[in-house]
């Protein structure tokens, strides 16, 4: 996914690969998802999320589903078990899986958002903030609020210039109906890290939910059960 007031031609089939920081950030910051376990990435390009998730939860099983047939070298050499073909097609029946990570074109988001929910316990999903500002998906938002977790920095889907639209993690746990979500702004990430063409290496990586967070909101979540 990529904003287009940029400039420039758009990218066929809306494929733009995911920053690692972006990815990294996602995984230390997010409450509750789980370090191993099967996730999926339906649009996953040449598996830039697979790989820098990987740096984070490496106890992983990964799925992945990408539309374009040149990504397939690059995403086989994730490790992933893959399919090349059409998420959305009704003739694709993946199996269940625990989560749903991915970066989707826009266009499409809200039927991703639909057919992942019907796949995945949790959904996870790198969108624009303006996804929320919309008629024909209002139904939808007030009845299944998703919790949004903003990047407060804008990434660069495109080598030499970042986006020119805000953008954040928006996550639904399926069946939950949830008239309203989390909202936060996670981290700042240093310009050195959003630059760097190399997936991030974390060390002594520490999710967000750590208990000695200052943070009155770590690990705190619309979804949990009342104590």
């Amino acid at each position: 996914m990529s904003s287009t007031k940029r400039g420039g031609q758009r990218s066929e089939a809306d494929a733009y690969a995911t920053p690692a920081w972006c990815t990294t950030l996602a995984l230390g910051s997010i409450p509750g998802l789980p370090p191993a376990g099967k996730w999926m990435d339906p649009c996953a390009g040449d598996g830039a999320i697979i790989r820098a998730a990987g740096l984070v939860y490496p106890g992983i099983e990964w799925s992945a589903c990408e539309i374009r047939s040149e990504a397939e070298e690059r995403l086989s050499a994730t490790g992933a078990k893959y399919t090349i073909g059409d998420f959305l097609s009704g003739t694709y029946k993946p199996d269940p899986v625990d989560v749903i990570f991915t970066n989707p074109p826009f266009r499409l988001a809200h039927e991703f958002v639909d057919k992942s929910l019907s796949l995945a316990k949790q959904v996870v999903m790198l969108l624009r903030l303006n996804f929320l500002g919309s008629e024909s998906r209002a139904p939808f938002l007030r009845q299944y609020a998703p919790d949004v977790y903003v990047l407060p920095n804008r990434p660069s889907f495109v080598s030499g210039t970042t986006d020119s639209i805000e953008y954040a993690w928006f996550v639904w746990v399926s069946g939950r109906l949830a008239q309203s979500g989390q909202y936060r702004v996670l981290p700042s990430t240093p310009r050195s890290e959003r630059r760097t063409t190399q997936p991030i290496q974390v060390v002594d990586w520490k999710p967000f939910s750590d208990p000695d967070s200052e943070d009155p909101y770590a690990g705190v979540s619309p979804y949990d059960e009342p104590k």
